[in-house]
């Protein structure tokens, strides 16, 4: 900076804000006195920064509160308690993790498709015909194996849990319970129907049914991209109640604008015996339309009055106005997101990596010292009558040191 020479607070380059900050304070010089060319780069970088160690400071207390929770102790049962614990939630940690995580997805996906082949009419009890009837009867066995699947793995998992409580009520977690309970819920209710302690539970049974679809919400424990957009969702609460504020104030507006203008229109009579005309606008069908409308969608009704389709016009165009203003919010958010957490895990991968070098090379250097040791221990007399000489057992351990290179 030059404002000793010059009287003007300019900044060559920022670097690190908080380094920055650190060197102004040092120095006595008042911040506010830099020139707003270089504080509108200063001031947004100084929140990032401090935004990404505050998040960073976040990760590792997390962490470590994880590490303390999964100290499962040295048992027997402890440490298959541990194996059983990574190999379920940690793909990372071995290949039968990863291929547990593969396998889980697959069912997932399984799952979703035969929920939505069994939509079709072809494949329904009621109106199948005989020669659909076993795929039908393979479509059952598929969806019991998987749910049975899903029921093991959740069981497993909650056995092998560190602590019970905050593993019923994590998110993940309950969209498991609500994927599974379906199916079983359906059982018993077909139970109660056969013993006639309810009627006809045909509705209630293909309302269980279509529930099922809550399994396709497993996928977002696989990808960290749906992670990233529940957690912005979460985070950006206040840009969305903003949002539905106004939506719901033009919509308002806009519904009871419309009702009026649309008053005077009436629906005709198609011959004699039909009612009197009426007005064909209700205020919850122009509530309806201004949903539509100012979500620029589009739907089933449409003003016929001049004043009708001026209040739609101004309405559609308001609605790209009010939408459009934060959304950009919301996708920086998310996309600020989804980057750092992919930065975190590269960063955790390449120390993962690093852990297994180091943990392999210094396994060779023990194996390394113990043949250097049988190598340089003094050889009892009856090794003179031994076949293996003494060069091999140092050639083995010429051996280990090449391999920990």
């Amino acid at each position: 900076t030059d404002i000793y020479r010059t009287n003007n607070f300019h900044l060559s380059s920022i670097g690190c804000a908080l380094v920055l900050k650190k060197d102004l304070e040092y120095w006595g010089i008042d911040e506010l006195l830099m020139e707003p060319c270089c504080a509108l780069k200063y001031y947004p970088e100084i929140e990032i920064c401090v935004n990404e160690k505050e998040g960073d400071l976040k990760v590792k207390a997390r962490e470590k509160e994880k590490a303390e929770e999964e100290n499962f102790g040295d048992t027997t049962v402890g440490r298959i308690r541990s194996w059983l614990w990574n190999v379920l939630e940690y793909p990372w940690t071995s290949r039968l993790a990863q291929f547990m995580a593969f396998f889980s997805l697959g069912m997932v996906v399984v799952s979703t498709l035969t929920f939505i082949i069994s939509t079709m009419d072809e494949f329904q009890e009621e109106t199948a015909t005989e020669e659909f009837l076993p795929f039908i009867i393979i479509i059952e066995y598929v969806d019991t194996f998987v749910i049975v699947f899903f029921t093991m793995e959740y069981s497993l998992r909650f056995m092998c849990a560190p602590r019970k409580w905050n593993f019923v009520k994590n998110p993940m977690n309950l969209v498991d319970v609500f994927a599974i309970i379906p199916f079983y819920l359906a059982i018993f209710l077909h139970q109660l129907e056969d013993i006639q302690i309810i009627g006809k539970a045909g509705k209630i049974v293909r309302l269980i049914r279509v529930m099922r679809i809550l399994r396709i919400f497993k996928l977002v424990r696989h990808f960290a991209g749906l992670q990233s957009l529940f957690f912005t969702l979460k985070q950006a609460y206040k840009e969305l109640g903003l949002l539905m504020l106004l939506v719901a104030v033009a919509i308002l507006t806009f519904s009871s604008l419309v009702y009026f203008a649309e008053k005077e229109s009436y629906t005709e009579p198609h011959n004699s015996t039909d009612p009197a005309p009426v007005s064909s606008w209700t205020f919850v069908e122009s509530f309806w339309w201004g949903l539509m409308t100012i979500t620029t969608v589009g739907y089933d009704l449409s003003p016929s009055t001049y004043m009708g389709k001026l209040v739609g016009g101004l309405c559609a165009l308001s609605g790209i106005f009010i939408l459009t203003l934060p959304i950009p919010i919301v996708v920086n958010s998310f996309a600020s997101y989804y980057k750092n957490r992919l930065w975190r895990n590269e960063v955790a991968t390449k120390k993962r990596e690093r852990a297994l070098a180091q943990s392999a090379e210094l396994k060779a250097m023990q194996k390394f010292n113990m043949f250097k040791q049988m190598a340089a221990a003094p050889m009892p007399r009856a090794a003179n009558n031994l076949t293996i000489p003494r060069t091999v057992i140092k050639n083995a351990g010429a051996r280990a040191t090449a391999n920990m290179h």
